[in-house]
């Protein structure tokens, strides 16, 4: 039987009007990846990254063995070949590659490819990863520090919409956290006061601290003891796997992190080395579902949860439910409640919360499909001319 074969690769940058570059905010601009088969079936993917960067690693033409575009070394390949495919495109953009944009632009060819496998045999991908260890998992809301840290009014808006919105967790992220100690304590305080005593609370610090592992470690302590965090996200550099270490070993909070971080090999040296209590790995950046399954063993093996990152649209959220189905070590799913229209309006689905928790969905592939009135809406010029 002749195999299947690739015959194009689209990018789709998108961008809400006005992005603002200082705001940590994945859902103000978007690089959605549909990969085309022959046979008619298209896999839809999500490479979260600077969507121009993203288009211009997909259409670079080759250059040598070590520095080619993605979409030559894709067309006329068999998409059932994931493994050997990701290898090729790793080996291929290997001088400017191995970490950063390259893989998270082989990231979302692979979740395309993904999505094509299933719809191919009539099958979610929960099943081709080796089945469900669950019909829903348990959300949390993330959403982000206000960038004023005087602003103890946005903590308590924020905490509100996430009990009127059944989440029994909320974690704050980057904004103004980490300018002054003692307005750090005002933001969480109002927070808490809100949510109560039961509801988990976590932080993302996005690598305030930098180098400064001592300081971490006194003021996450601190905040920490008046505020009961679940986690404490990203303190320092990606890089800084000492620091994470001693964080690890003298915070008695979950010090997790990942984000950031690329492929297996990038998160054994992590969990080896830095010996964090969770990985954050980001399935649209860290090497596409290919990858976040060696990542997840690495993790397992290691006796450690794996917490998927996921700050973007309902593509991402809609792989992260099928990875967490099909992962014994994944038990929460990132939700996040940013108002931008990008997280909201990208796909004909939705993936509700409720009662705290959110079904994984039975269509084949990630049963996803894109709402192509949105993708014209919100498309954008990949160099940024509007």
């Amino acid at each position: 039987m002749r195999a299947m074969e690739i015959t194009d690769v689209v990018v789709h940058t998108v961008s809400i009007d006005e992005v603002e570059g200082s705001k940590a905010d994945g859902t103000q601009d978007a690089a959605v990846i549909e990969v085309e088969t022959d046979e008619g079936i298209t896999g839809v993917g999500e490479a979260d990254a600077s969507p121009a960067v993203v288009d211009a690693i997909v259409n670079a033409p080759e250059s040598h063995d070590k520095s080619s575009g993605l979409k030559p070394v894709l067309l006329g390949r068999d998409p059932f070949d994931t493994e050997a495919i990701w290898n090729d495109l790793f080996d291929r953009t290997y001088f400017y590659g191995r970490k950063g944009a390259a893989i998270t632009a082989i990231s979302g060819v692979d979740m395309a490819l993904w999505d094509i496998l299933g719809k191919a045999t009539g099958r979610p991908v929960y099943e081709l990863l080796g089945g469900k260890h669950r019909d829903s998992v348990r959300a949390y809301a993330s959403t982000l520090f206000p960038a004023d840290p005087t602003d103890t009014d946005h903590m308590r808006r924020e905490a509100e919409r996430a009990l009127a919105e059944d989440f029994t967790a909320i974690k704050f992220g980057w904004g103004g956290f980490g300018e002054d100690r003692a307005r750090d304590h005002d933001l969480l305080a109002a927070a808490r006061d809100v949510l109560g005593e039961e509801f988990d609370l976590m932080v993302d610090a996005g690598m305030v601290w930098g180098r400064d592992v001592g300081g971490a470690v006194k003021h996450v302590n601190e905040l920490d003891r008046e505020h009961d965090l679940f986690w404490l996200e990203e303190p320092v550099y990606a890089d800084n796997l000492g620091g994470y270490r001693k964080l690890s070993e003298a915070c008695e909070t979950r010090i997790v992190g990942g984000e950031e971080e690329y492929t297996s090999y990038g998160f054994r040296e992590f969990v080896e080395r830095g010996k964090p209590d969770g990985v954050q790995p980001d399935v649209a950046r860290s090497g596409g579902i290919t990858h976040m399954q060696k990542i997840a063993t690495i993790a397992e093996t290691a006796g450690i949860p794996l917490y998927p990152h996921g700050y973007s649209t309902e593509i991402l959220v809609a792989a992260n439910l099928h990875l967490i189905a099909a992962t014994a070590n994944m038990p929460l799913l990132e939700y996040s409640i940013e108002e931008s229209p990008l997280r909201w309006e990208l796909l004909e689905e939705s993936f509700p919360v409720v009662d705290g928790h959110v079904e994984i969905p039975d269509d084949p592939g990630l049963g996803i499909t894109l709402d192509r009135d949105a993708l014209e809406r919100y498309r954008s010029d990949p160099l940024g001319d509007g």
